[in-house]
């Protein structure tokens, strides 16, 4: 999952970074990088806003908004190369228990529940995670992802054994489910809204109402523990610019959208205005402000993981993550 830092580097060197709306050339004193988890999508739209609507500038700061290599982002987040990162609690767990524990804590949940599932070719007529045995599911063969797609279909009293595995060769799920793939994973503010918008037939099968255990945060932002301790002012600019930036999405998912589509021109309007529709509702949701983390919630997830032998060392309570730079 981690590449090697070297060639994380390199990379870099190379310019494989995405920069978001223009930028001023000159330096300000505080100069912070956030890097992205993937393409530009509706899970950054609030970055995005921070940065077009100047509340990052507010706050003194001069941030750059950057596509990683792909799955580097906690490396260089670790290596101390960039400020902060998006991540995935669930993808955090095999980092915080290594031999050498990479030096990253969550500081704000972008969303507030998981919103991935398993995606569903309607006419296969998969309702419950009982359904995938004698079906064809999709898999980029992670260990993680294996461990809980066998969990929901034991948690639902179905053979494991059962669900055919089929090594994945079409990143397009649109396009897989036009094969003879049945099912995979996906999320649904972003996979499941385009293949509604290009009317594919399909369901979707939420992980958190599968078992509530695995409703952990995706995505977060996460920071380098030292950087953290160093520069505990900065961390709160960047999160107060941040909330502004994703409670203004909450509540104007039309006008964030056009913000979003302006800084980066290559998306999909209209697809864009749908995942936004439904992404607003998930950056706050029922928490009382946009960033905050459930410690139950978050240690049940861990835990979870734990005791199902999924990881083979537990993760200490109160050493992953921290609401503490967000404002009261």
């Amino acid at each position: 999952m981690i590449k090697k830092l070297s060639l994380l580097i390199l990379l870099i060197s190379l310019g494989l970074l995405f920069s978001s709306c223009h930028l001023a050339s000159k330096k300000p004193q505080n100069q912070v990088t956030i890097l992205l988890d993937w393409v530009p999508n509706t899970n950054h739209t609030g970055i995005f806003i921070a940065q077009y609507l100047g509340y990052f500038k507010d706050e003194g700061l001069f941030v750059k908004i950057e596509q990683p290599p792909q799955e580097s982002s906690t490396a260089l987040v670790a290596a101390g190369k960039v400020e902060f990162a998006v991540a995935f609690q669930d993808f955090l767990a095999s980092a915080l228990i290594s031999e050498n524990p990479l030096p990253i804590k969550t500081v704000a949940a972008i969303a507030q529940h998981n919103t991935s599932g398993i995606i569903c070719k309607k006419s296969s007529n998969i309702s419950s995670p009982y359904d995938l045995q004698f079906k064809n599911y999709s898999t980029f063969d992670n260990p993680l992802e294996t461990a809980i797609l066998k969990h929901c279909v034991e948690h639902y009293s179905g053979n494991f054994n059962n669900v055919n595995l089929v090594p994945a060769k079409i990143d397009n799920i649109g396009a897989a489910l036009r094969t003879n793939i049945d099912a995979a994973f996906g999320y649904f503010g972003i996979e499941q809204i385009i293949l509604n918008h290009f009317n594919i037939d399909s369901n979707f099968l939420f992980f958190k109402d599968i078992d509530p255990n695995l409703d952990c945060y995706t995505p977060i932002l996460i920071s380098n523990t030292d950087y953290i301790n160093k520069n505990p002012d900065i961390v709160k600019k960047v999160l107060r610019a941040l909330s502004k930036g994703y409670t203004f999405a909450a509540h104007n998912p039309q006008e964030s959208a056009n913000i979003l589509v302006k800084c980066v021109p290559e998306l999909n309007y209209d697809i864009t205005i749908k995942s936004q529709k439904y992404m607003s509702l998930q950056y706050i949701n029922d928490a009382p402000k946009w960033g905050i983390i459930d410690e139950t919630r978050w240690n049940n997830y861990f835990d979870w993981l734990y005791q199902n032998n999924i990881i083979d060392k537990p993760i200490k309570h109160g050493t992953s993550f921290t609401n503490a730079f967000l404002e009261n």
